[in-house]
């Protein structure tokens, strides 16, 4: 330690004087003798600076200051000084060469001495500075050579939080990102390596070495997604490459082979249609532009066939026949029924509260007979785009009779109450004799649909025609395609919608995202909060339709009748009185605090209907009344209150907001267990949370409140006798006007009896792309005379 005092006093100078050169300084350590400090050392240890001597000999001292640029900065201050003394007085001289003096040399500290007495260095006799800082960028080189990213992160960061910009830590951090970058390519990590290299693309776009790492990465995501036929993939990693490197040499290759590829299968779809066969040929051409849609080629190929059969392409979030555990019609299974069924009489508009309905199969139905009677004639012509074939009087009275005979599986109880007989005239004619005079027969009608089909054992009059529609032609892989009965003929100047694909989505966002990139060309199920966003924003209107369904969604809570709890009026009355249903519409249904497409409301059937009952107000929400209900149920209960079981329709707003129910009721004491429509289906339930529209209340609430397709009396049995008279009356009024105020005594008697929890009531909005046209201008169901729909060729050129 002496000899070491000796060799730093006669290195530092405590008074002005002559620097003196003595032996002792040839026992410094030379700086190619020093180890540079490791990672421990550098982040825990206390910031020491090497100087390095013009001897060779280097100091350990603590850190210096000015830094950095220690010797440049004191040399400035030394000229500053200089220009000073130069235009100073001959008094002043001597002050300022003092201080010119003292900025000759450097003040260290050296961390072996005891006291940390501070010396004085002259600064003429340092080479450089080596910077407690630099050290770090050293080590951390060192630390890559050995590809150690962790540590050279660890280091950089502790370097970056103290300095903004340091001498090579550009440098340092981009060669981070380029040795990480390597070794995930290594690891097989591809899609994260292009991330990181990426970061350094955006550093330094020029740096040494990126664009061949980047095309090693990018060549196997390519080949790895060719490998699995994964075009969209390959063509998002091409894009990816040619933003940043301009025409690189993978990209190159890659877009020759994958147009010589599209082009091939273009020319397949070419022999597909040469042969006669247009469906194919539409799949190769959506295949070709699906695989290279930067191919100039394709596009005039593509327009002939996709334009000569055309196949919608559906987003949706559920499939028919997978909502197992739920009870009703879902759906997925309503889609269903709209394509494939062909009802006499469907609903066309509806105005100042009346529902007008169109029928594709009669030119004529007249009343006679002060209505006791009506006459029908069957169309004899039909445009070639239409679902429905040329029909003549087997095809229609025969499910018409079917609906009649009570031993029939198709029998409806309402409908054979009404009509007495079916006396066929003609091969186009046809007359209904009544019992009873219906208040309007269409609705009734409107249940018949020409593809029931023919049952088993049962004989037709005659030869029954294809009854049209679509059919489902296959469904797998999250698919279900519906194909036309009736394909349009050969050599029409414009043809229409041949083929409906559904896909199948986890989410709606992913649905959106399908929408975006063409993968599909419409949605019927849009969340609302998703549909606010869309119109809002004004490039995603210049491209696609959003059009507003004619008729609102219900949502309700309905009571199983068969539930020996939910027989018990005051826990009905505690679970609708505990539902904060306009705080549910608001956070949950529709997540918009205005509440713009959804309100509160009475009844499961339109709120815009004369049915309704206007002076029934929506049933407050009261938590203390809903408790108190909730004890009083359970001391009428003498087995107490069981857990009860609720059904959910599919919907991820549905299912949030039931979910909150169910919080809200176990606060109250009253265990519901949900059950989504995927699950298994319980054995029993007690609570259905479904959807439905509601159009003909004085039809439709019979078959509403027993859960069936068609009103049946015997259905009624298990309810009180009160509302089985009430239904029946209603049922057998034939004037409109008192059947509308009969329905209006109704509304009001179940209500009362908290028969169901009626919730809200959502506008619902269809989106598609605007090259799909010929829809109706009040849109009734998403498949809404879709045979009139037609579709303009389109795809997405823009790579993703």
């Amino acid at each position: 330690m002496r000899a070491l005092f000796a060799l730093c006093f006669s290195l530092f100078v405590m008074t002005p004087g002559v620097f003196a050169q003595v032996e002792d300084e040839r026992e410094l350590p030379l700086l190619d003798d020093l180890a540079i400090p490791g990672v421990a050392e550098l982040l825990t240890g206390q910031p020491r600076d090497w100087i390095v001597l013009k001897s060779g000999g280097v100091l350990i001292v603590e850190s210096v200051s000015p830094r950095p640029n220690t010797l440049t900065r004191i040399q400035e201050r030394i000229a500053i000084k200089d220009e000073e003394r130069r235009k100073a007085s001959a008094d002043q001289r001597a002050a300022i060469d003092e201080e010119i003096a003292e900025l000759r040399n450097l003040f260290v500290i050296l961390p072996t001495e005891p006291g940390s007495p501070e010396f004085k260095l002259p600064i003429i006799k340092i080479d450089r500075m080596i910077h407690h800082e630099d050290l770090i960028i050293q080590r951390i080189n060192l630390l890559l050579d050995e590809k150690n990213i962790d540590q050279s992160l660890e280091l950089y960061f502790r370097l970056r939080r103290d300095w903004e910009d340091w001498k090579g830590m550009t440098e340092a951090y981009q060669r981070i990102l380029f040795v990480d970058g390597s070794n995930r390519i290594e690891r097989g990590e591809l899609e994260s390596s292009l991330v990181v290299l990426d970061e350094l693309h955006q550093l330094d776009n020029d740096y040494d070495g990126l664009s061949e790492l980047v095309g090693r990465a990018v060549r196997q995501l390519i080949e790895e997604s060719l490998s699995e036929e994964n075009f969209l993939r390959a063509q998002f990693f091409l894009n990816r490459i040619n933003r940043l490197f301009r025409d690189h040499p993978v990209y190159q290759e890659f877009t020759k082979q994958l147009g010589d590829r599209a082009i091939a299968v273009m020319t397949e779809a070419g022999a597909a249609a040469g042969s006669g066969d247009h469906r194919l040929a539409a799949m190769k051409a959506d295949q070709a532009v699906r695989i290279w849609p930067k191919e100039s080629a394709l596009k005039n190929p593509h327009r002939t066939y996709a334009e000569r059969f055309q196949r919608l392409h559906v987003g949706v979030l559920d499939l028919p026949g997978e909502a197992t555990a739920y009870p009703v019609l879902s759906p997925a299974n309503d889609r269903h029924r709209r394509l494939s069924d062909l009802p006499l009489f469907e609903i066309d508009r509806f105005k100042d509260g009346n529902t007008y309905y169109r029928t594709r199969f009669f030119d004529e139905w007249e009343p006679l007979d002060l209505g006791r009677q009506m006459r029908f004639t069957i169309r004899q012509f039909r445009q070639p785009f239409e679902l429905h074939p040329l029909v003549s009087t087997p095809d229609v009275v025969t499910p018409i009779l079917a609906r009649l005979d009570p031993t029939n599986a198709n029998y409806d109880e309402r409908l054979a109450s009404y009509v007495e007989s079916v006396i066929v005239e003609s091969p186009l004619e046809f007359s209904l004799t009544f019992r009873r005079v219906p208040a309007s027969l269409e609705p009734l009608l409107a249940r018949v649909s020409l593809n029931q089909g023919v049952l088993e054992n049962e004989i037709p009059l005659a030869p029954l025609t294809d009854p049209g529609g679509f059919r489902v032609e296959s469904q797998d892989h999250g698919k279900i395609r519906y194909l036309r009965n009736l394909p349009e003929p050969d050599g029409l100047p414009k043809y229409h919608v041949a083929e409906v694909v559904e896909h199948k989505f986890d989410s709606a966002e992913k649905a959106v995202q399908a929408l975006q990139r063409g993968e599909v060309s419409m949605l019927p199920e849009v969340p609302d909060w998703i549909l606010q966003r869309m119109l809002a924003d004004d490039q995603f209107m210049k491209l696609y339709n959003i059009v507003p369904f004619a008729t609102p969604v219900s949502h309700v809570l309905q009571f199983n009748p068969e539930s020996e709890p939910l027989r018990v009026k005051e826990l009905r009355s505690a679970l609708a009185y505990s539902i904060d249903r306009d705080r549910l519409l608001r956070e949950f249904i529709l997540r918009d605090p205005n509440a713009t497409h959804g309100r509160v409301v009475t009844t499961p059937f339109l709120s815009s209907s004369p049915a309704r009952n206007v002076l029934i107000e929506p049933r407050r929400y009261d938590i203390s009344s809903a408790l108190a209900m909730s004890l009083s149920a359970q001391r009428r209960l003498k087995e107490g209150l069981p857990p009860l079981t609720m059904i959910v329709v599919p919907g991820e707003e549905a299912e949030a907001a039931a979910r909150e129910m169910v919080r809200i009721w176990g606060k109250i004491g009253i265990p519901v267990k949900l059950v989504l429509p995927t699950d298994p289906p319980p054995p029993k339930w007690d609570i259905l949370y479904r959807t439905l529209q509601i159009t003909e209340p004085l039809i439709d609430m019979w078959p509403f409140l027993t859960f069936q397709e068609r009103a049946k009396l015997s259905d009624l049995d298990i309810y009180p006798d009160w509302l089985k008279q009430e239904m029946v009356s209603l049922d057998r009024i034939s004037d409109e006007g008192r059947a509308v105020n009969a329905m209006q005594t109704l509304h009001r008697h179940l209500w009362e009896n908290v028969a169901y929890v009626s919730l809200w009531e959502l506008d619902k909005f269809l989106v598609f792309r605007r090259n799909i046209q010929g829809f109706p201008r009040q849109l009734m169901h998403c498949y809404d005379e879709i045979d009139r729909w037609t579709i303009d060729a389109w795809y997405q050129t823009e790579l993703p």
